[in-house]
This record gives structure tokens, C-alpha cells and sequence, in this order.
């Protein structure tokens, strides 16, 4: 028999071992609880590095995508500005001499033939679409496939150009993405290189300038200083315009009663305007760069470039004439101060119930937006409305140094879009026998 010393020792050994056991319990789900922890955190930031990973490399191939997509756009707006050319240079022969040529009449003053002026940049759109259109569509992976031959049947011609179905059309490609393209016409807008050009040429440059940046509407635009305590009125920004282009270092007068030429060579420091800026710099003396070079010059500031940046440009060759052809109503009453003859100047064009009426006009005369206006159209549409016309515009129409029909120099705008990534291209293009030569390119 147990005694019972012997049993109580035994129960208490039990309960010894028992408390052991659940502490041993206790540490061994602490552990597996910080080993569970310490994996999902591994896991989690695992996955989430993952995830970023993926989202950087879809955004980068993205990115790429885009730029190639924006490209594309500036690549097909060239092209098409290129057929552009060949319409522009497509005589039209006078009817009236080809009639007295077959009638065996005598042969009157001889016409110079005229050309088209389809402007086809502002009847295309330039977008992916057009580019489907024009590529032919095939496998995903961009392999070459048999495109099928076409069914005949026995009653049907056999054609030459039917075997031509039956050669291989290379794919295009799967890329998701597209791109869109708008072009618009520089020689629309005043050339401010032109205030450098020969006196002659300078002066109607110079004028119409003045004309705008004193039009009322604009005002509020020099009524106060800008942000570096600068307050120029409108002949102070032409001269600065002047100054900052042409080659010698004083600054210019400006006098547009002196026929021979607007500007007057001072005797003042032209950089002296440029002294108080800081960092303090001086005039460039040589012709622009680009548009964003103006806002260095004294007196434009950012609210100058909101109202004007879109009627100015530095693009065209300094000889090229500004284009009738414009949707802009300021600019097209531009283009009827230059058709104007200044000996005669009608007191109506300061009327703008009256310029409204004649701009409509004109713009009716086009019956359709993407028919130009030749520049004997346009002066005649102002000569109905009882406006002397300048005597040396209309005395050669076609060779006139006043006005253009046609254009030689446009700006592209392409976007390129894929995925979320928007990429845009400008590039500035002037028509040569080519795709036309690049003079300005960013990206963004």
C-alpha cells in the first residue's frame, strides 16, 4: 500500500509538471505568433514592393509608348504639310486665255495663273485613326500574313491588280494608345523679326504691332507694374523688341510718321532697361530663338504672353507675308489695317460695330473654312465696303510685300496618350522639298 505522504508527493509532482507545461505552451505560441507577424509583414511589403515594381515598369513602357505616339502625330503632320506644298505650288490656268487661245482671238493682257489654296491641314485630323487608316492591320505579334485572295467568279474580268491581294501586308503592331495632332499657321501672326528687316519692310510690321498692343481691349495690360516693379506702355515694349534684335547697343526712337523707316538710332544705353532685373543682363542683338525668349525682354510679363503669345511669333523667314487666311478676328482686322491705304485712312475701321460687319463679310466671301482666301478676294471684299485699298497692293496683287494667301511655316502640337501617360511634342516646321526643316522641338 501507498502511504499517503508517498501519494501527496506525487500530486504534487503532477502539479509541477503541469504548470511547466503551460509555460512551455505560453513561449511556443508567442513564438509561432512572432514568426506569423514577422512573415505577413515580409509577405505584405513583399507583394507591395511587387505591385510598385510592376506600376513603374507599365508606367515607363507607358511613357515610351506615349512619346513614340506623340512622334507619330508630328511625323503625319509633316507629311501631310508636305502634299500641302504640292497643292500650294498647282497651277490653275486663266480660263479666259485658254478661251482666246482656242478661238484663235487675239491675245489679251496675259494673267498670271493662279493656284490652289486648299488648305488640307485644316481638313484632315491627324490622330491615330488616320494612321489605322493608312497602315494595314495584321497580326498582334507584328508578323507577316498572306492576306487572302480574293473570290472570282467565272462571269468576272481578271484584273492585273487582283495578284496584288494576294502579297504579304506586314502588321502594324498591338500597341494600345493613341495620338492627336493639330497644326496651326505661324505666317497668321505678326513676325517680330520683321522689325529688324529693311526700313521699308519694317514700317507695316511696326504698325500693325503698335495697332495691337494699343488696341483698348488691352489697356489693363500696362496700367500697372509687374513683379519686378516694371511698368512699360506699348511703344516702350516695341522698342525693346527692336533693341533686343538688331545688332548695334543703343536704343532705338520710334517715329511711325517717318516714311523712310519707323526706327531712329538714340543715343542712350539700350541694356540700361535691363539693369535693375536680377540677375542684370543684356539685350541679345540677335534674332529669336523662340517665343519663350520673349519674356526676357523688358516690359513682357506673363499677362503680356496670355493675351499676345498666340498673334505673335519669331518663326517665319523675316521676308514672309502675313496670311489672310486667319480665324482670328484681331488678327484679320490686322490684315485689313495692312490692306488699307494709309494716305486715306477711313475713319470707320476705328468703329468696331463696323469692323465686326466687314470681318463677317469677308468670312462669308470664304463660303466654306477650309477654303483660303486669295489676297485679290480679300481686297476686293474690302473695297465693296468702300475702304481705299493701298495703292501698291492693288496695283500687284500677286507680288505685293504687304499680304499672303499661302504659308510656309506651321506649328505642330502632338499629343501622344497611353495607359495614363500624356506626352506632348511642339515642334515648328518650314516647308522645304522634304518632310520641311525642324526649327523649334520640345517635349513634355
Amino acid at each position: 500500500m501507498t502511504s499517503p505522504q508517498h501519494t501527496e508527493a506525487r500530486r504534487g509532482d503532477a502539479r509541477r509538471d503541469a504548470r511547466a507545461n503551460r509555460r512551455r505552451r505560453g513561449v511556443a505560441l508567442i513564438i509561432a505568433v512572432v514568426a506569423i507577424t514577422i512573415l505577413t509583414v515580409v509577405a505584405t511589403e513583399f507583394a507591395y514592393n511587387t505591385r510598385v515594381d510592376l506600376q513603374l515598369a507599365a508606367n515607363q513602357r507607358d511613357e515610351v509608348q506615349a512619346m513614340y505616339m506623340a512622334r507619330s502625330g508630328v511625323a503625319l503632320s509633316r507629311l501631310l504639310l508636305r502634299f500641302q506644298k504640292q497643292v500650294d505650288q498647282t497651277p490653275i490656268p486663266n480660263i479666259g486665255d485658254l478661251a482666246r487661245q482656242l478661238t484663235g482671238g487675239a491675245a489679251g493682257g496675259q494673267q498670271p495663273a493662279s493656284t490652289l489654296n486648299i488648305q488640307l491641314w485644316k481638313l484632315a485630323r491627324v490622330d491615330c485613326h488616320m494612321l489605322k487608316g493608312l497602315v494595314p492591320a495584321g497580326g498582334a505579334d507584328g508578323e507577316e500574313e498572306a492576306a487572302p485572295a480574293p473570290t472570282l467568279h467565272e462571269d468576272d474580268a481578271v484584273e492585273p491588280e487582283l495578284s496584288l491581294g494576294t502579297s504579304a501586308k506586314r502588321s502594324f503592331g498591338s500597341f494600345s494608345g493613341c495620338f492627336l495632332s493639330t497644326i496651326s499657321d505661324e505666317e497668321e501672326k505678326l513676325n517680330l523679326n520683321r522689325l529688324n528687316a529693311g526700313s521699308g519692310d519694317a514700317l507695316p510690321t511696326v504698325m500693325r504691332l503698335v495697332d495691337l498692343l494699343e488696341d483698348k481691349r488691352f489697356e489693363f495690360l500696362f496700367s500697372r507694374e509687374d513683379a519686378n516693379r516694371v511698368r512699360a506702355n506699348p511703344r516702350d515694349v516695341v522698342i525693346a523688341i527692336k533693341d533686343w534684335i538688331d545688332e548695334d547697343k543703343m536704343k532705338s526712337g520710334l517715329d511711325l510718321t517717318n516714311a523712310v523707316g519707323p526706327f531712329a538710332n538714340g543715343f542712350s544705353d539700350e541694356g540700361s532697361d535691363y539693369s535693375r532685373y536680377e540677375p542684370r543682363y543684356e539685350p541679345k542683338n540677335a534674332r529669336f530663338d523662340s517665343m519663350d525668349e520673349l519674356y526676357r525682354i523688358h516690359g513682357v510679363n506673363d499677362r503680356f504672353m496670355a493675351a499676345f503669345r498666340d498673334r505673335l511669333t519669331v518663326y517665319p523667314d523675316v521676308n514672309s507675308k502675313p496670311n489672310v487666311n486667319t480665324d482670328d478676328p484681331m488678327m484679320m482686322y490686322m490684315a485689313i489695317l495692312s490692306a488699307a491705304d494709309p494716305a486715306r485712312p477711313d475713319p470707320r475701321l476705328k468703329d468696331p460695330v463696323f469692323v465686326q460687319e466687314l470681318i463677317t463679310r469677308i468670312r462669308s466671301a470664304r463660303a466654306f473654312s477650309f477654303f483660303g482666301t486669295s489676297v485679290a478676294d480679300f481686297v476686293s471684299a474690302i473695297e465693296t465696303a468702300g475702304i481705299a485699298v493701298n495703292p501698291a497692293l492693288k496695283a500687284n496683287v500677286a507680288g505685293n510685300r504687304l499680304l499672303g494667301d499661302k504659308s510656309t511655316t506651321f506649328t505642330i502640337k502632338s499629343v501622344g496618350e497611353a495607359g495614363s501617360v500624356q506626352k506632348t511634342i511642339t515642334a515648328v516646321v518650314r516647308l522645304d522639298d522634304g518632310l520641311g526643316k525642324l526649327l523649334y522641338w520640345r517635349e513634355e
